[in-house]
């Protein structure tokens, strides 16, 4: 329900400014790019959460609002906070039916503006791959949660090396830039998207990186012939 203006450094502004020019297109790229199983792939992140009664929720990252607005009609008087750096997506979410019911926020994930033990889930969707330190980044999220919460992420994932890799990886590289000119008509933002996908780490090293963050119970599971992947992951009970 507000925004605040908040500092970020010179890759942040390339991300931010990036999202703000594709941000009333987002929603109909990623369908696009999912080959529709997007509204699924949201569901299974909330799922994962193992939301409680009334619980507070943060989805950092938000977008368009996607997991915030699932979380919320997941959960009757849950209180879900949606965090982003794009100005222009969260003036798509709170456009949203639903949106009026949460708080819309301008922030940096790496420097989250919340106290300790604030939340009790945090989830995110294509965060990892958009920021410069992914340790810090997961270190803010378990300082937020509180103990025994959950957090998930949904991250693409390079394709494994099978029959499917020349396929998959000639679609994310040559076929998702030119659907997002046609679409979107900013086929660089996706060029960047499409970029970092492919050069970004294995869905096992980003189980690796949860763990060192701190989180227990911490696993995957993978979409799409392995390009796209769930995480989760729990902070310990103190």
């Amino acid at each position: 329900m507000n925004t605040h203006t908040v500092a970020v450094d010179a890759h942040g502004a390339t991300v931010a400014d990036m999202f703000d020019r594709i941000a009333d297109r987002y929603d109909l790229m990623n369908l696009v790019m999912t080959l529709g199983q997007e509204p699924r792939f949201i569901r299974d992140t909330v799922n994962a959460a193992q939301l409680g009664q009334a619980p507070k929720v943060l989805d950092i990252a938000t977008g368009t609002g996607d997991l915030a607005l699932e979380a919320a009609n997941q959960r009757y008087g849950a209180e879900v906070y949606g965090l982003d750096i794009s100005n222009e997506m969260l003036e798509v979410a709170r456009s949203r039916p639903g949106g009026e019911n949460i708080v819309w926020q301008t922030g940096d994930a790496m420097e989250l503006p919340y106290d300790d033990d604030t939340f009790d889930a945090v989830t995110h969707g294509y965060l990892l791959r958009n920021v410069t330190d992914i340790a810090k980044t997961l270190q803010e999220q378990y300082r937020v949660l509180k103990p025994g919460g959950w957090m998930t992420s949904l991250e693409m994932s390079p394709a494994p090396r099978n029959v499917v890799k020349p396929f998959s990886t000639a679609y994310i590289k040559y076929v998702v830039p030119r659907l997002a000119n046609a679409i979107t008509q900013n086929p660089d933002a996706y060029e960047y998207l499409s970029r970092t996908s492919r050069g970004f780490h294995t869905a096992d090293r980003i189980e690796h990186m949860i763990g060192e963050a701190g989180f227990v119970t911490s696993g995957y599971k993978t979409y799409m012939f392995g390009t796209m992947a769930l995480h989760w992951g729990q902070k310990p009970v103190a």
